[in-house]
C-alpha cells in the first residue's frame, strides 16, 4: 500500500510539472521555440513633418516674441507654411545633387526674408531668420509642448 501512494505521488508530480506548474518562467510548459515571434515592423524612414504643424508651433512663439496681433500671426503662419513646403519638397527630392539642393534652399530663404521684410520690422526679420537657422525655435516648441503635457497631467491628478 506504501508503495502505491509512493507511486500515485510521483505521477502527479510528473504531471503537474508537464502542465508547467513547476516551471519557474511559467510559459505553461512550452519551448520558447515554439513560440512564434512579435511581428516586425518596417522601420523604415522616419516620418517626414507636416508644414502645417511646423508652421502653426512656429508662429505662435513668433507671436509670443514678437508680440505680434492676430492678423500679423496668421500671414507670418502662412508664409512659413509656404516656406517649409518647398524645404520639405527639396530635401525629400532623391533625384537632385546636395549643391542644387543648397542652391533652391538659400533662394527660398531670400524670398522668404524678401516676404517677412514686409510684414516686420528689419530686426524681427534678422531674428527670425537666425532662429530658423539655429533650430531654437524647435527647441522653444518643445519646451512649450512639454508644459501643457505638465499641466495636462497636474489637471487630470486633480479631478
Amino acid at each position: 500500500m506504501r508503495y502505491f501512494i509512493v507511486i500515485v505521488m510521483m505521477l502527479s508530480l510528473v504531471s503537474v510539472e508537464a502542465q508547467g506548474y513547476g516551471n519557474p518562467y511559467g510559459n505553461s510548459g512550452r519551448r520558447r521555440s515554439s513560440v512564434p515571434a512579435p511581428p516586425q515592423t518596417n522601420q523604415g524612414s522616419p516620418e517626414k513633418p507636416d508644414p502645417n504643424i511646423l508652421s502653426l508651433e512656429r508662429s505662435s512663439v513668433y507671436q509670443e516674441m514678437f508680440e505680434l496681433d492676430v492678423f500679423g500671426k496668421e500671414v507670418l503662419r502662412s508664409y512659413l507654411k509656404d516656406y517649409y513646403t518647398v524645404l520639405l519638397a527639396i530635401q525629400d527630392d532623391k533625384d537632385m545633387v546636395i549643391d542644387d539642393k543648397r542652391k533652391k534652399a538659400e533662394l527660398e530663404k531670400k524670398k522668404f526674408e524678401s516676404q517677412l521684410r514686409d510684414i516686420l520690422t528689419e530686426e524681427q526679420v534678422v531674428k527670425i531668420i537666425a532662429e530658423e537657422e539655429s533650430g531654437r525655435t524647435q527647441k522653444l516648441v518643445a519646451k512649450k509642448q512639454k508644459k501643457e503635457r505638465k499641466k495636462k497631467r497636474k489637471n487630470k491628478g486633480d479631478k
